[in-house]
């Protein structure tokens, strides 16, 4: 047998392999959504309205409508269906979070017999309360201020990081506000650690306010801008006088800025660090999407590392699943003399939802304190 016909012959005997493969994660995804994002709803349903019968339609539109709505943006963007998209989705995230709720509510029911109106009115009380704190929360941005010692020639030097604003999933006006908090901080240097954007076909017109910082920005792209229009992003981001950094360093005053590309695994962010090459004339920092680069950046005694993608959960309970794939969750981090800082966002992803975490513009700044210190405000 040559060897055309032995790769034909392992290709034919694969095939059934990956599809076994293809069934089974269809299978446990398909499991997943309707345990926790349809089996809540129709069992809340059940307990304030029990004579209620859902017929096809309603279950269509539980089961259907939310990722309807998403697909429907993703084909005709505008500012109505990034609405209904938004709402779709903030829906899930709330459904997300009754999950807990209704399984602690199930196990109580087994030993305490629960009256069904009570219990169905109590969870409704609950997620509602829930819901609107996490929406009300989403809207604010904290900005918190982290002290960083430092040798003397970056001592006094002022760094802004923003990471996962997620344009697209949030409306444009996000970053009219967000720059205006930037520009009051007045900092030496503006760093975007990724996810900026999250949908295809973001115009110019669209992130023109970031034409409005008033210092010098630089930025790095993420896994979302992987998902879309990665080349276009970055030529209107260069437009808006955004220095784009991808897999290569910028200089400005005392620092060295590396920008590595995101990737889905870390292995190559040490060889990519190695190929742009590390300056001991400055102070690098390292500017990668997820907090899995750090090892690398210890490699290279990169004194310190800027980093997001975690949104620090977003919403309990995803913040548990999250931490255990990125146990360097949010906030800063020491490894020898290397620094790992973890914004939890500054925007959403998703549902427009914050409980148990907050979004942030993160102040860093260089001196003499305890590199362990941070201030929120």
């Amino acid at each position: 047998m040559n060897d055309t016909a032995a790769a034909t012959e392992l290709e034919r005997k694969r095939r059934p392999l990956r599809w076994r493969r293809y069934v089974v994660r269809t299978a446990i995804v398909t499991a997943l959504y309707f345990a926790m994002l349809v089996y809540p709803v129709v069992r809340l349903i059940g307990l304030v309205a029990p004579e209620t019968e859902l017929g096809t339609l309603p279950l269509l539109a539980i089961i259907v409508l939310p990722i309807v709505l998403r697909m429907l943006y993703e084909r005709r963007p505008n500012a109505f269906t990034r609405a209904c998209a938004a709402v779709a989705l903030t829906w899930l995230g709330v459904c997300f979070q009754l999950f807990p709720l209704m399984i602690v509510f199930e196990l109580a029911n087994v030993v305490f017999d629960i009256p069904g109106s009570v219990a169905g009115w109590t969870l409704i009380g609950l997620i509602g309360g829930i819901g609107c704190i996490g929406f009300l929360n989403a809207q604010l941005l904290h900005v918190r201020s982290v002290s960083i010692a430092a040798d003397e020639g970056v001592r006094g030097k002022t760094l802004v990081q923003v990471s996962d604003v997620h344009i697209g999933s949030r409306s444009p006006g996000l970053l009219r506000r967000i720059v205006a908090k930037v520009n009051a901080i007045d900092a030496d240097y503006v760093l975007i650690t990724g996810d900026l954007i999250d949908f295809a076909g973001i115009s110019r017109d669209q992130l023109r306010e970031l034409g409005r910082l008033t210092r010098p920005a630089y930025f790095v792209i993420g896994n979302h801008e992987r998902y879309v229009d990665l080349n276009a992003i970055c030529e209107r981001l260069r437009a808006l006088g955004i220095r784009v950094l991808r897999d290569e360093y910028a200089i400005a005053g005392p620092f060295q800025f590396i920008g590595v590309d995101d990737a889905d695994s870390p292995d190559g962010v040490a060889q990519a660090i190695a190929k742009i090459g590390v300056s001991r004339d400055h102070y690098p920092v390292l500017l990668y999407h997820r907090p899995d680069g750090f090892d690398a950046a210890v490699s290279h005694h990169i004194p310190l590392t800027l980093t997001g993608h975690t949104h620090a959960g977003q919403i309990i309970p995803f913040n548990f699943i999250v931490k255990r794939v990125y146990p360097r969750f949010r906030g800063l981090h020491r490894l020898g003399d290397s620094l790992l800082y973890v914004s939890p966002g500054t925007g959403t992803w998703g549902p427009v939802l914050r409980f148990g975490s907050r979004s942030e513009i993160t102040r860093i700044v260089f001196g003499n304190h305890n590199p362990e210190t941070d201030h929120g405000t």
